[in-house]
């Protein structure tokens, strides 16, 4: 009996995050196509960690969140395919429970569309005023350029794309 191959090692955030690192390891033509075998998957373990708070509380942000990137035109991880202001493109799953960690966006805005579960999401806007949404399958969330969020995945977690956006010459978050 022939043993299946070994499952890949999928990389922490520090890990992936590093000089040379690439979103996608297929090849592409001159059509954009991308295969979900050769997309970068990432394991985040306290997503936006936001040190300032104390441990358990959501705006620290706590749990892991299993990341496909399937476009990135992000500082670093820049692919040349868009020029548009198209930031990223992620298919992001947090566990039960997980926390995103509270975090202003300086040059990028950013929407999260759910897919599956729940997500409590919490927007400070530029004048400090929070606004709260939980959100379910074909909800929505945005943030704009001087806002802040952060949230918390449902008993079941929660799957969704997290499509961020910026201003053409803006650099990273």
């Amino acid at each position: 009996m022939t043993r299946p191959p070994p499952r890949p090692t999928i990389p922490t955030g520090d890990e992936f995050h590093v000089p040379g690192a690439r979103v996608y390891a297929g090849p592409l033509g001159p059509a954009i196509h991308k295969r979900a075998e050769a997309m970068a998957r990432v394991v985040y373990n306290a997503v936006h960690e936001n040190r300032a708070f104390d441990e358990g509380d959501d705006r620290r942000g706590h749990g892991r969140d299993h990341a496909t990137w399937v476009f990135s035109e992000e500082p670093g991880l820049e692919e040349g395919l868009f020029h548009g202001g198209l930031e990223l493109m992620i298919d992001a799953r947090l566990e039960p429970g997980a926390a995103i960690g509270l975090h202003r966006h300086v040059v990028t805005e950013e929407v999260y569309y759910v897919l599956e579960g729940q997500l409590s999401m919490t927007t400070v806007l530029a004048d400090g005023r929070e606004f709260r949404a939980t959100l379910r399958p074909g909800d929505a969330h945005g943030v704009r350029l001087g806002e802040a969020h952060y949230g918390r995945a449902g008993a079941e977690g929660c799957r969704f794309l997290a499509v961020g956006f910026r201003s053409r010459g803006a650099g990273g978050r």
